[in-house]
């Protein structure tokens, strides 16, 4: 599914926007696999599985001009600290070269590179840009040349319940957030 203008893609009411990305975080969430994929050889043949978070991200390349929104609901859920390390990590990289916000590659050059080229093993009938749903050609050289990071225009949110069922925030988690706590919110106010 290719967006040609992202300005005519409405919502019908029964679909999000597709400026907005919803992933549900899971309690055995104990590493980035689920949020950057990984590379799988059940089949025999190399393959790299890419997720949701994933294919988002390279939307969001694909459309500098519109910010993007990834909600991580019940983040913590998980240890933030396990599954969303190398994002972390990566935000604190951001640099402007050429007038442009960088950042270190959440996947690397060669990773994107093996896969899109189908070498060392890799399934031939794997087809990475399909599976990221990319067809510019520039971004796919770009994303061989320097690998996934993350684009200026993505927004990455998340909802946290905190009581005893869930995991607290580490420094390393607050010092890169901005928190709104929300108390005694009544959901009927405004709708009379």
């Amino acid at each position: 599914y290719q967006f040609n203008n992202i300005a005519a893609d409405k919502t019908d009411g029964k679909n999000p926007p597709t400026n907005f990305q919803l992933i549900k975080v899971k309690p055995n969430w104990h590493d980035s696999s689920e949020l950057l994929g990984y590379e799988s050889r059940i089949s025999g043949r190399d393959r790299f599985v890419v997720t949701d978070f994933i294919r988002f991200i390279v939307k969001a390349w694909q459309h500098p001009d519109t910010p993007f929104f990834l909600c991580l609901d019940e983040m913590n859920l998980a240890p933030v600290e396990q599954y969303f390390a190398e994002y972390l990590s990566a935000i604190e990289t951001r640099r402007v070269y050429d007038g442009k916000i960088k950042t270190d590659a959440l996947i690397s050059a060669d990773l994107i590179t093996r896969y899109a080229d189908k070498t060392d093993g890799v399934d031939s009938n794997y087809e990475l840009w399909n599976q990221l749903k990319l067809t510019d050609t520039l971004i796919q050289n770009e994303l061989k040349a320097n690998g996934l990071g993350l684009p200026s225009n993505l927004i990455v949110m998340g909802t946290v319940n905190m009581d005893e069922t869930t995991h607290s925030f580490s420094r390393k988690v607050l010092d890169r957030a901005m928190t709104i706590e929300m108390n005694d919110i009544n959901l009927s106010e405004g709708l009379g």
